[in-house]
């Protein structure tokens, strides 16, 4: 197994665009208000931290989201601007501990704690194909 603690305080922070892709869609009565979804917004500040790993790890190696926590602070419409930061606060073995920040302005729009698990991409492969087969086999393909 890999020493990831050197990944320890590494953060990185993007400017992104909330487009209208990330509209929050449930409640057909409120569309017209183009908020983006909390779901929207997290997928953005987990695509950083991928951004993020990604400078470090070794090629044969990927990184998935196995925990979150979220607090949506304050709605924001489609077409905002915002900055997203994340920041490293602990490696325990092949787990990344992360805190993200989207920030509007000078207003915190979400904030969410999440960890990563550093995996090798054949492992991964092997996995999904493993179960990928027993569903098959259950349904008769």
């Amino acid at each position: 197994m890999m020493d990831f603690d050197f990944l320890e305080g590494k953060r990185l922070t993007e400017d992104v665009a909330l487009d209208e892709t990330m509209v929050w869609n449930e409640d057909i009565e409120m569309l017209d208000l183009h908020l983006v979804a909390t779901s929207a917004l997290i997928g953005v500040v987990h695509r950083v931290s991928y951004e993020l790993l990604s400078r470090y790890l070794p090629n044969d190696y990927t990184a998935v989201v196995v925990e979150t926590l979220a607090r949506h602070v304050k709605a924001v419409p489609t077409g905002t601007r915002v900055a997203v930061g994340v920041r490293v606060v602990g490696v325990v073995g092949n787990r990344v501990k992360f805190r993200g920040i989207v920030m509007s302005g000078d207003e915190k729009i979400l904030e969410a704690e999440f960890v990563r698990a550093i995996v090798p991409r054949e492992k991964l492969r092997r996995l999904a194909l493993e179960k990928a087969e027993k569903t098959s086999r259950l349904f008769g393909i």
